[in-house]
């Protein structure tokens, strides 16, 4: 475990883009510092260990025999999570996994077992969660002003962002799907904030860019809850123009009702190009910050990992059954097997 005031020793696997957010995170923090790095080209990790001052390694294996990495963050694409996350893990070290935590609920449950076993800290990238808007709204949730949540509407929309047609992404053996690629982060959020898991979900789906695709760029997945509750989850990669951007965030309580309004944005500008937002009070940067202080934290053994590993698993099991839902056309009960 790490000693308490010494920065934790993180490694990087896969340097993309999202690791340039992690990396950003952690020149700004005293609980933790970058020590190491890894990626298949050997050339491109050495390079970015030269600009962020660390140890650059062509294999994950180099890497965890690197004694000075801790906890593992994991930025690979999603086909690879299962399989790395299990020879982090094995190796002895605290893991952060972007999501999701793997393409199959069978998957997720194999790696949270192992890092339960191995007494290490597992945590997964649902960085929504960290925002300033949806850390306000679970507080004013908590404090009870708009009584019980029956009614959660997420809705996340925006332009192409995938480099092209063969990106990864679009092949849903490699990617799950939309749900299970980008449709984690509002099932993670609509749970949380409605405060119990969901027992059913209807999907329904558009190829919004290209009829071409075998992933939905546009996707709605209705969710159930136990209690009654229920949830609409949007999520969209297939505006024009391709620098749109819209956020919707609404909770419906027994006693009044919760939205977000365009300001928590920032400053926005619609131009010929589509929307533009700068971020004025630096909130963008704040998000993965707070994620990867709670997550040395919990490797430190001083909270509990957020999100929860259950919630986590649950976004996966949510997600596969979303993507059943779209083959079949019909609502799917969670964790059923027929």
């Amino acid at each position: 475990m790490t000693e308490q005031g010494t920065p934790l020793g993180v490694g990087i696997v896969g340097v993309g883009g999202i690791a340039l957010s992690h990396m950003a995170a952690l020149r700004t923090m005293t609980g933790a510092r970058l020590v190491a790095v890894c990626d298949l080209d050997a050339d491109r990790a050495a390079e970015v260990a030269h600009t962020e001052r660390c140890a650059g390694y062509g294999s994950v294996d180099e890497l965890l025999a690197d004694d000075a990495v801790e906890a593992v963050i994991v930025c690979t694409p999603n086909m690879t999570h299962e399989a790395l996350g299990l020879q982090v893990l094995t190796a002895g070290r605290h893991l952060l996994m972007e999501k999701p935590l793997a393409l199959t609920p069978e998957g997720a449950r194999r790696v949270a077992a192992e890092a339960d076993a191995r007494g290490l800290a597992l945590a997964v990238g649902h960085s929504h969660r960290f925002t300033d808007q949806s850390l306000a709204i679970r507080e004013v949730i908590d404090s009870g002003d708009i009584g019980t949540p029956r009614f959660v509407r997420v809705v996340m929309n925006g332009g192409w962002i995938w480099p092209g047609w063969q990106a990864w992404v679009l092949d849903p053996e490699l990617s799950g799907g939309h749900s299970l690629h980008n449709g984690v982060h509002l099932i993670d959020l609509a749970s949380w904030w409605i405060g119990e898991p969901a027992t059913s979900v209807f999907s329904v789906g558009q190829h919004a860019t290209s009829e071409a695709l075998q992933i939905h760029d546009y996707l709605v997945m209705g969710l159930g809850f136990a209690s009654g509750a229920s949830g609409v989850c949007e999520i969209s990669r297939g505006e024009l123009p391709r620098s749109a951007g819209y956020l919707e965030l609404t909770v419906v309580g027994t006693e009044g009702v919760l939205s977000r309004s365009w300001d928590a944005e920032g400053v926005l500008a619609w131009t010929d190009t589509g929307l533009t937002a700068w971020g004025v009070d630096g909130s963008g940067g704040r998000t993965f910050v707070r994620e990867l202080e709670a997550f040395a934290a919990a490797a430190r053994g001083e909270v509990e990992v957020v999100p929860p590993v259950s919630a986590a698993i649950h976004a996966v099991d949510v997600a596969a059954a979303s993507e059943a839902s779209l083959r079949e056309g019909r609502t799917m009960t969670i964790g059923a097997t027929a």
